[in-house]
């Protein structure tokens, strides 16, 4: 099943990464080097265990350098601020339910803008904590909010975070800074 999702997630960016080539060329080139190209922002939002319903207050911090109008590459980090999930076996059957304290995770994203700003990311990294480290997959969507002040944005968020363990719905928004 891992194989799969993961076989269908590349195939999934390869095909809108040439959608958003050719929708790129229409762009004029002055019109990106006035655009600034690296983005920082700091995430706060909430993660959902979905085989618990746990809640977990989560913060985080990012950085995306945009390589080409319609693709950017960088390093996403986010803080679980909670202490349990529901751990299952292989078979998906509940074992026990086991501490997990403040996991952190660590993540380089490829981004994607697929269609008037709507941004499409993932990737894969390491969860780290105490007990035991875990894989994790990560992809979701973004559309960022230009404010009065150009560089700023106000960014809403919504992924799904996948691990051997447990599944995740995060939601939240990142605070961004373009320079």
């Amino acid at each position: 099943m891992k194989r799969v999702l993961i076989i269908f997630f590349f195939s999934t960016l390869a095909g809108l990464a040439g959608q958003a080539q050719h929708t790129a060329e229409t762009h004029s080139a002055t019109e990106h080097e006035t655009e600034r190209l690296n983005n920082v922002g700091l995430f706060i939002g909430n993660t959902i265990i979905v085989q618990s319903g746990f809640n977990l207050p989560t913060i985080g911090a990012e950085y995306i350098r945009e390589l080409r109008p319609w693709l950017g590459l960088g390093l996403l980090t986010e803080l679980e601020l909670g202490s349990h999930i529901i751990k299952k076996d292989e078979d998906g059957n509940i074992i026990t339910e086991i501490n997990r304290e403040q996991a952190l995770l660590l993540l380089p994203v490829a981004a994607i803008r697929l269609y008037r700003g709507l941004i499409l990311y993932g990737g894969y990294g390491v969860e780290l904590e105490k007990n035991e480290n875990l894989g994790l997959m990560k992809t979701g969507l973004k559309y960022p909010l230009r404010l009065h002040q150009a560089n700023w944005e106000v960014i809403p968020d919504i992924s799904w975070d996948h691990t051997r363990l447990f599944d995740g719905v995060v939601y939240g928004f990142v605070f961004a800074y373009k320079f």
